[in-house]
């Protein structure tokens, strides 16, 4: 009784310091990312450069002494607007979108993440005007080409990396399929980390893929109903182990929608953030102001399950009489109290 009512006095308390401690830590980076931004267009631009670096620097340290997430994902949203509103043709739009992307895939890698998912296209961007489309397919053979480069390359901070393109490939011409395919070989030994470039692709698809597959080896007796399990079937949707769960999922341009794009992986504790950015103009920090709240929570979490855990074991300890070190005894157990004590001080 002691305990339930304990519990019912600490709960609102605790819930209070949570409202508390988020409201100063959304209020610190807000304040934080608009005073980098002041900064940054009142500096020269060698000031900005050192600058960044030193902020990059300063933050990997930080955030990797804390909980880093294994799987992010980019919904870039924003190049088209990006480039109408600078007066920029429509590929300079996508070309500086190819840029930040690859900017904070090798930030990503450098903090420790295992995995990066980008959503690069999706199979309705096919109703899109055809000179678009064409723009669209020229530019990202260009990347995949550079970023197969740089992995392969020793002294590349990307060095190491596995590229993979995934998506319903049926839908693409077959020297773009021989691209893709030549891309991922090039990268096949990649352990450190893994890149995921979704095109083109939608969660619908995915879904749809990996019944189709997991009904073809029922068909085909290579498994029974009991073996498709969530997590089984998980592993052969198009991301493989990663199909499990995204940690983080950003989405630029203020749009709140996930516009058909991992729908199975957001679930639990999925962080989904919506951010009024467009992406060309994503930043770094902007990125890392993102995990470091992630970081915060995922650290709050984990205690609070801990001891949730902590306290069911004492519960069932308790209960069973060898494990629970408490020994009580009935007072007609005790033996007869002296008739005399005397007291020598």
């Amino acid at each position: 009784m002691l305990a339930k009512i304990t519990r019912f006095i600490e709960a609102p308390l605790v819930r209070s310091y949570n409202y508390i401690t988020n409201c100063f830590v959304v209020l610190f980076l807000s304040v934080f990312h608009r005073l980098h931004l002041i900064f940054m267009k009142i500096v020269p631009q060698s000031v900005r450069v050192w600058w960044q670096k030193f902020l990059q620097d300063i933050f990997i340290k930080i955030l990797r002494a804390g909980p880093i997430p294994e799987h992010v994902s980019f919904i870039m949203d924003g190049n088209r607007r990006y480039a109408k509103s600078n007066n920029l043709p429509l590929k300079k739009g996508h070309e500086a979108g190819g840029f930040t992307l690859l900017t904070l895939v090798y930030i990503c890698k450098k903090m420790g993440v295992k995995c990066v998912s980008a959503y690069a296209f999706s199979i309705e961007n096919f109703n899109r005007s055809e000179e678009e489309v064409a723009t669209l397919m020229t530019l990202f053979n260009a990347k995949l080409e550079e970023f197969a480069t740089r992995a392969k390359d020793f002294r590349d901070p990307l060095y190491g990396s596995k590229l993979r393109i995934i998506g319903d490939r049926s839908l693409l011409s077959a020297d773009t399929k021989a691209k893709l395919e030549e891309v991922e070989r090039l990268t096949k030994d990649g352990k450190d980390f893994t890149f995921y470039v979704c095109f083109p692709y939608t969660s619908r698809n995915d879904i749809q893929h990996t019944i189709y597959l997991n009904s073809k080896d029922y068909v085909e007796r290579k498994i029974e109903l009991k073996d498709i399990t969530v997590s089984k079937f998980s592993d052969k949707m198009y991301l493989d182990q990663f199909s499990k769960k995204c940690d983080i999922l950003i989405r630029t341009s203020g749009h709140r929608r996930l516009s058909d794009y991992m729908l199975w992986q957001s679930h639990e504790n999925s962080t989904i953030e919506f951010v009024p950015t467009l992406w060309p103009d994503f930043t770094f920090t902007q990125m890392c102001l993102i995990f470091f709240r992630w970081s915060f929570y995922t650290t709050i979490q984990r205690y609070n399950d801990i001891t949730l855990f902590d306290q069911s074991m004492k519960s069932i300890t308790s209960s069973i009489p060898f494990l629970n070190k408490r020994r009580y005894h009935s007072l007609e157990s005790l033996p007869e109290p002296p008739v005399a004590v005397s007291v020598l001080g």
